[in-house]
């Protein structure tokens, strides 16, 4: 399998087979796919694995547990393992989609250039050039010193600086408000949405879903793409404006360092707008245009752009996309699986399944816990395991709160609880009323906090995280699964796409970028 996807005509009958084939791989894995952890006591979650399952499960370590939930890993294995194991485990592999980040735009580029644009290479500029005045040096640029347009990427590691993790391509005004994920997750897509722009979008990009702007505010200022911001929330549109107005700030201290600064490209354009799956061409241009009306002599072309936007909104943005003539590309990151309207929820505009091609598999079906564990970090959690599982025994401590908090308040089953710093640090009576400590009314008895069949239930603590594992080893196969209707979703609209691993999944997990540019004798 290369290492991206890049689904057209000689091929997707070959990626129909992959989605159909993980369809059924997580059909027959229903029993641990619709689940919840914190049910491992209430429900004896242990006695529905396998009992040959079971006996080598019960003595593996925490690295080889991390060794078997690792694709690039072999594990040692002290007593004979079920072949059916194995065999869950190689599957698991065979139907997941790459991960392993690409070490340059390459892929991009190339894509581009199948669906008949070039790209532009910008002759080479000496930015400084040096001229003297009445014995004073002026100090003369060509680009401002904000634009990024030539940054790109290698290795996660290389990218940030071991010190504090801050983006070394990144100049300080990006990085303010962004942790060192985030940093990671712009500098690259901003670099992969500034490519699309110039080629194929006229230098106008939509950011649906925008939040404050960390995205936008790189991709207009640093690599002078015109981008209107659209965004649900009023008040992140407030904190976006004043993110922007602090970097033009710092931008006009820049003038006492040089003497003759270019003009910082336009800043981004911020509204207030909720997207629909059946919004209108005109509806839609409206957006646009009312955010900045200067655009609406371009014809209202534009590309549009969300990452990590949230459950429905990456699907809303793909059917815009293929429904939109002046729409021609789409970057999209999704997450939130689990809040994706489902065919099974009866929605008019399901965000899965979107294909035809999946709605014809049987047993297609997704459930709420399936898509909710699609949306964990195997390798973060891997990369825990390797230090040891004690870490993790807050899974068996949430678990055992369950099964109390059931036996008095069954309505309180599944309630959402305070999260607790070094969980698995305290005691367990320390740790449960901390967690309860905002549910009204509840007060836990002190005799089932020591009980033994609390204590019992704590002493299996690696149970819990094995099984947990178990369901996360499948996790990837579900995102596949997700990922790929999204780009047949697509094919079937005449549009051939790519999805790449663009970020390092140990920084961030969902890190598959799709890009869908109509070809452009058809845009």
């Amino acid at each position: 399998m290369s290492n991206y996807v890049c689904l057209k005509e000689d091929n997707v009958a070959a990626w129909k087979d992959f989605t159909r084939n993980a369809i059924k791989l997580l059909d027959l894995y229903r029993h641990l796919l619709d689940t919840y952890v914190l049910d491992f006591f209430t429900r004896d979650l242990w006695s529905k694995l396998h009992p040959s399952w079971q006996e080598v499960l019960e003595t593996i370590t925490s690295r080889n547990l991390a060794d078997f939930l690792s694709n690039d890993k072999t594990f040692s294995q002290q007593k004979v393992w079920p072949l059916s194991l194995l065999a869950l485990r190689a599957s698991c592999s065979a139907y997941t989609l790459p991960r392993k980040p690409v070490t340059s735009a390459e892929p991009f580029t190339e894509y581009i250039k199948q669906q008949g644009f070039t790209q532009e290479t910008p002759e080479a500029v000496d930015n400084e050039t040096a001229s003297s005045r009445d014995g004073q040096t002026d100090l003369t640029i060509a680009l401002h010193p904000l634009q990024q347009i030539t940054v790109n990427w290698g290795i996660a590691n290389n990218e940030l600086s071991a010190a504090a993790g801050q983006h070394k391509l990144l100049q300080h005004v990006f990085r303010r408000h962004l942790k060192p994920k985030k940093q990671h997750e712009v500098a690259r897509l901003s670099l992969v949405a500034g490519l699309v722009a110039r080629t194929t979008c006229d230098g106008v990009m939509v950011d649906v879903g925008s939040g404050q702007g960390h995205l936008s505010r790189l991709l207009a200022y640093g690599h002078d793409v015109r981008v209107v911001c659209l965004e649900a929330q009023d008040e992140f549109i407030m904190g976006a404006k004043k993110f922007d107005n602090q970097l033009e700030l710092a931008a006009e201290k820049m003038k006492k360092k040089f003497t003759a600064l270019p003009e910082l490209p336009p800043s981004p354009r911020h509204s207030v707008c909720h997207l629909e799956p059946d919004m209108s061409h005109e509806a839609f241009k409206q957006a646009v245009t009312g955010a900045w009306p200067g655009l609406e002599g371009r014809g209202g072309v534009c590309g549009l752009l969300g990452l990590h936007t949230c459950g429905n909104l990456a699907p809303t943005m793909l059917r815009i996309f293929a429904n939109m003539p002046t729409c021609h590309a789409v970057i999209s990151v999704g997450c939130c699986y689990m809040k994706l309207d489902t065919v099974s929820d009866e929605a008019d505009y399901p965000g899965y399944p979107m294909s035809k091609a999946v709605q014809a598999v049987t047993g297609n079906e997704l459930s709420y816990e399936a898509r909710e564990v699609a949306c964990h970090a195997i390798e973060m959690y891997a990369e825990r395991l390797y230090l040891g599982a004690d870490n993790l025994k807050v899974h068996c401590y949430r678990a055992a709160l369950e099964e109390i908090i059931v036996k008095y308040w069954p309505e309180l089953s599944h309630a959402g609880l305070r999260s607790v710093n070094h969980a698995h640090e305290m005691e367990f009576p320390v740790y449960a009323k901390a967690a309860t400590a905002r549910l009204n009314d509840v007060i836990l008895p002190e005799e089932d906090l020591t009980s033994e069949i609390t204590n019992h239930n704590l002493s299996r603590w690696m149970q819990v995280v094995v099984y947990y594992s178990m369901r996360l080893l499948l996790a990837p196969v579900i995102e596949s699964v997700v990922l790929m209707d999204r780009l047949l979703y697509l094919y079937e609209k005449g549009v051939e796409s790519i999805l790449v691993p663009a970020f390092d999944p140990r920084l961030s997990p969902r890190n598959h970028v799709l890009v869908a540019i109509k070809q452009k004798n058809n845009s």
